[in-house]
């Protein structure tokens, strides 16, 4: 026990480490010669990629940001004036130095093919700004010190329609964000607003700012929201409704007046934050589920593919067998994150399969590569003499390959195999870029509430190390009782 709490003491000091004091900045041109932290693609990224006086750190999420300029890796967080409110920033121990002069102004984007959606929904909120409603809309969730205190109004019972698609690329109060299972923030009420105002129920479901546009223009969201600006480059890609808010960017930097506590005190503080408040430790045992069915499903479905692929490479007939080589190659060649939005922005487009099933496929197809290659290793090291002795004996073929070959060959490839499911179950921390709330992206969200980078990481590490071990040993078990009862036949 000595040894852990010293290891969790070394973690939480890392997690917290902060300088000392604040930095003084006034304009942009103060910005000469620092390191600024941008969320990758964002607008702010677009205005000083062109700078060659500053380093330019990409980043996911604002809680990155924010953990990154806490330890000192950059200097200033460009963002807008609307991502954190003042209690937030004291909270965190940061502050604005600088605004922009800029003007940003956020739209909804669309495809370009949906024109006739898009002046709808510009035409709704040109009402909402024309009678008031939109400036108390503001009012209510980005002008208040606490947003996240803030409650949906009730706007009555979803309509019947069809149903309007919408991709959240920002989660973060008070934009959009998510209680529980209920979607909360400036930009929902507008959009749930829209959709009855059109007969159309709306579903709003996550996805990482890099993977958006492709759901978007492959048709698996109609439209985005989560602060996205209107620039002139995406202006050629999509199309976007009216401004319905405009902000300007706000450089932030350590303010150096974060509340320190003791050991005790903070680890009680983080675990009430990040799995008390609001039930977020539903998070975590739904994200858990999660990631066992796609692992177990992806693990069984692999491994049966796997033995058909190794039965096709061991074929005597050549075009069977260079098929098989064929595709143990191209699976093993391409990386899986790639593969994985292949298959769902592309392949699988517009079929209605859920993003768990075209995860399930994607990892047993590149599993299967790899497992069907162990199995022939596995068969090939048992030695032709013990199937011509099997012969010899009165054996058929398959009770040859079944009794006495498969489990040599079982006790031969486990170890290796082992290897390639734990190698799986920590693969699947990538399906969050198909819009899947998995054990890692149940982490990401209880960190973009919270803005703690270190405490939700920990659990997540160690249920993924837990789920790989019980795997594992269930696998020697299974292996084990299979010897055991070929034994006493």
């Amino acid at each position: 026990m000595k040894r852990i709490y010293i290891i969790l003491l070394a973690l939480w000091m890392v997690g917290c480490a902060k300088e000392e004091g604040g930095r003084e900045l006034h304009s942009e041109a103060d910005l000469a010669g620092l390191k600024v932290g941008v969320t990758a693609g964002s607008a702010y990224d677009l205005r000083l990629s062109g700078r060659d006086d500053i380093t330019l750190l990409r980043y996911n999420t604002l809680s990155d940001e924010l953990q990154a300029l806490k330890q000192g890796q950059i200097d200033v967080i460009a963002k807008d004036n609307c991502s954190l409110t003042k209690g937030e920033m004291r909270r965190l121990g940061v502050r604005v130095a600088f605004f922009g002069n800029d003007s940003l102004p956020c739209g909804i984007p669309f495809r370009k093919s949906d024109a006739a959606l898009c002046d709808s929904l510009s035409h709704f909120i040109d009402s909402l700004q024309g009678t008031g409603e939109m400036e108390r809309l503001v009012a209510r969730w980005r002008e208040c010190d606490d947003p996240s205190a803030a409650t949906m109004p009730d706007l009555g019972p979803q309509p019947r329609g069809k149903t309007l698609k919408v991709g959240v690329c920002l989660e973060l109060a008070p934009i959009a964000y998510q209680v529980g299972d209920t979607w909360r923030g400036f930009e929902v009420e507008v959009i749930q607003r829209f959709g009855r105002h059109a007969g159309r129920p709306v579903s709003l479901q996550y996805y990482p700012f890099t993977s958006i546009l492709p759901a978007l223009q492959a048709g698996s969201i109609d439209l985005i929201i989560g602060g996205v600006y209107i620039t002139e480059e995406r202006q050629r890609e999509m199309l976007f409704s009216s401004s319905y808010f405009s902000a300007c960017t706000a450089y932030t930097v350590k303010d150096g007046t974060e509340a320190t506590a003791d050991f005790g005190t903070r680890m009680k503080e983080m675990v009430h934050n990040n799995l008390v408040v609001e039930g977020r430790w539903r998070y975590i045992t739904d994200g858990l589920w999660e990631t066992v069915k796609i692992s177990l499903c992806a693990i069984l479905l692999g491994s049966l593919l796997g033995g058909a692929v190794c039965w096709m490479r061991m074929s005597r007939r050549r075009w069977i067998a260079g098929t098989a080589s064929v595709y143990i190659n191209l699976m093993r060649g391409i990386p899986m994150l790639v593969f994985l939005m292949i298959m769902f922005y592309v392949v699988f487009a517009g079929t209605g399969l859920s993003g768990s099933a075209v995860a399930v496929i994607s990892f047993a197809l590149v599993f299967a590569a790899y497992v069907s290659e162990m199995f022939r290793s596995a068969i090939q090291a048992v030695g032709k003499e013990q199937t011509e002795a099997g012969l010899a004996l009165g054996f058929t073929r398959w009770q040859t390959a079944r009794l006495i070959v498969a489990p040599q060959a079982l006790r031969n490839v486990m170890p290796v195999y082992k290897g390639q499911v734990v190698t799986l179950i920590k693969g699947t921390s990538i399906v969050g870029y198909i819009a899947i709330q998995d054990l890692t992206r149940a982490g990401d969200i209880i960190r973009t509430r919270t803005f703690d980078a270190f405490f939700p990481l920990l659990i997540v590490t160690v249920l993924y190390f837990l789920l790989a071990w019980l795997i594992g040993k269930m696998l020697d078990l299974a292996v084990g009782s299979t010897s055991t009862h070929k034994k006493r036949h």
